[in-house]
């Protein structure tokens, strides 16, 4: 007797540690002979993901923690190979963005102990150990696209914090495609990006609302709803690595040209086909801040973005406005287009 399986295959995830975050995958295999190529997948996919958060981690050991360390002691190091297209992405979003991301931040980001969970300080870095490092950013020599070396730069490293996960989270997908798995998504902590489909749906995301220490208990944790294909979902905020200090909040996202952490914005989420532009981008417009984030967003070409304030005010664009569905009790206003 033959039993036959009527219906789409279940939807595979799976959870691992990779990049200092929890990654989650999950796929939505088109025909149920591909469970075998899920471990293969998977398998790849780790190693990928892994290599990556050892190799481009600006600390530890790694390729970029060793270009750092020879950068920091004043040599012109050889830049990674693996690294190099990383490097010239990073250093066009930091001129399209006019500076607001800057990949040079390493020391920086080290000073105020945000590298590490371990490290997050109870209070600000001295005020001369920040000019000197902004004194040291100065004299740092441009980055020239496709070149093998860059330096010296004393007290300067380089940090893809900002955009490594986004890059290469596009190249995990792109993995998975290759491996037969054209509709799957990956969370890589505030990271998601989505290709294909779920079912006979679009890939269902949550942009989440920005937590505060005094929150109601019955507030939303949402604030809308995404039906998203073949895009990035990405997610800056100050709620996830910060301390207090005399009733003031200081968050990881830092203003390279102050060296002071960027205020003005709880989170900023932009939705963009190119995941290290929407991660890049949406770094450069979170310094931007409330005011400005509006403007920059339109020079880097990005039109789908949301923004909460720090007095919980929330903006959106209005491509991404007419997109979403909003969770109950949450309002916003829509930018005029510019």
């Amino acid at each position: 007797m033959v039993v036959k399986l009527f219906g789409p295959p279940p939807l595979v995830r799976r959870n691992f540690l990779a990049m200092g975050t929890e990654i989650t995958v999950t796929l939505a295999p088109q025909r149920r002979g591909q469970f075998r190529s899920v471990k293969r997948a998977m398998t790849e996919l780790k190693i990928l993901l892994r290599n990556f958060g050892h190799d481009g981690w600006a600390w530890g050991y790694g390729a970029l923690a060793e270009f750092n360390r020879e950068l920091g002691a004043g040599k012109a190091p050889t830049i990674p190979t693996s690294l190099r297209p990383l490097f010239d992405r990073a250093w066009e979003m930091r001129q399209a963005s006019g500076g607001l991301f800057e990949p040079r931040v390493a020391s920086l980001v080290y000073l105020w102990g945000f590298d590490s969970v371990e490290r997050i300080r109870n209070e600000p870095p001295p005020p001369d150990e920040i000019t000197a490092f902004m004194q040291a950013l100065a004299r740092a020599p441009d980055y020239t696209p496709n070149a093998d070396h860059y330096g010296p730069a004393p007290n300067v490293g380089w940090d893809f914090g900002g955009i490594g996960k986004g890059y290469i989270v596009d190249q995990a997908l792109d993995l998975l495609a290759a491996e037969g798995f054209v509709d799957a998504t990956i969370d890589a902590g505030g990271n998601i990006a989505v290709r294909g489909q779920r079912r006979e749906r679009s890939w269902r995301i949550g942009i989440r609302r920005p937590l505060a220490p005094d929150d109601d208990i019955d507030a939303p944790d949402l604030i809308a709803i995404l039906d998203a294909r073949d895009e990035s979902v990405n997610t800056h905020g100050d709620d996830q690595r910060y301390f207090i200090h005399e009733g003031k909040r200081y968050a990881h996202i830092l203003d390279p040209r102050s060296g002071q952490c960027a205020s003005g914005l709880r989170s900023l989420t932009v939705v963009h086909s190119d995941g290290a532009l929407a991660e890049a981008g949406g770094a450069a417009l979170f310094v931007a801040g409330t005011n400005h984030w509006p403007a920059l967003a339109k020079q880097l070409g990005i039109d789908q973005v949301l923004a909460v304030d720090d007095r919980g005010q929330i903006a959106v664009t209005p491509k991404l406005a007419a997109r979403l569905q909003p969770e109950p009790g949450i309002a916003w206003r829509v930018i005029p287009a510019t």
